[in-house]
């Protein structure tokens, strides 16, 4: 009988210990000058030095990841004459899938929250792949091409290939927001009707 609770409390010790492994991690790298080329050698934020954050949220429990540290950038349409959120980046997957929704949040130089961006793609993706996305979403201002500073990624929800729909613990993502905005709420998670 002995043997049998050390053997049991030695499982259960592995169990916790392979839950925290494949948990949730965050990884942070600079994205780039918080400058945005116009064109005909024009800058916007040319005398600024900044250099803006990317953040990216990875969840062990989904059969899928961001691969790498990735966010937004911003940049200038020359021919639709509009600033626009830009983004690449790569998936790799562990299951099949149908459909994957990367979000990101976007905060300006001051702290606060400017947007939750969607970029949802409904595609088929094998098992052990290594996928390429990109996603581009209009900007409504120079101010707000000028402003912005940082942004956090993670997969929000995917649809493996088996129908079943897997979305990612708010609660990191909550977290990382917050040491930016200490208004941001979990409502701010959800894009508007606007952004996607």
């Amino acid at each position: 009988m002995t043997g049998y609770r050390i053997t049991t409390g030695v499982a259960i010790f592995w169990l916790i210990v392979g839950s925290a492994a494949a948990g949730q991690e965050v990884t942070r790298e600079p994205g780039g000058s918080i400058g945005t080329e116009l064109g005909y050698g024009v800058l916007l934020n040319a005398g600024s030095s900044l250099t803006r954050k990317w953040i990216t949220i990875h969840d062990g429990s989904l059969p899928a990841d961001i691969d790498g540290t990735v966010g937004i950038k911003t940049a200038f349409d020359k021919e639709k004459r509009r600033y626009e959120y830009t983004t690449r980046y790569a998936i790799k997957t562990q299951e099949a899938l149908s459909a994957i929704e990367v979000r990101f949040l976007v905060f300006d130089v001051w702290g606060a929250h400017i947007r939750t961006l969607s970029s949802t793609d409904i595609v088929d993706i094998a098992a052990d792949a290594y996928k390429r996305l990109d996603a581009t979403w209009r900007l409504y201002s120079e101010n707000e091409a000028s402003e912005y500073y940082a942004s956090i990624a993670w997969i929000a929800r995917i649809r493996t290939k088996d129908g079943r729909v897997i979305k990612t613990d708010p609660e990191i993502v909550l977290d990382e927001a917050t040491k930016f905005s200490e208004q941001f709420s979990e409502d701010d998670l959800e894009p508007k009707s606007d952004t996607k």
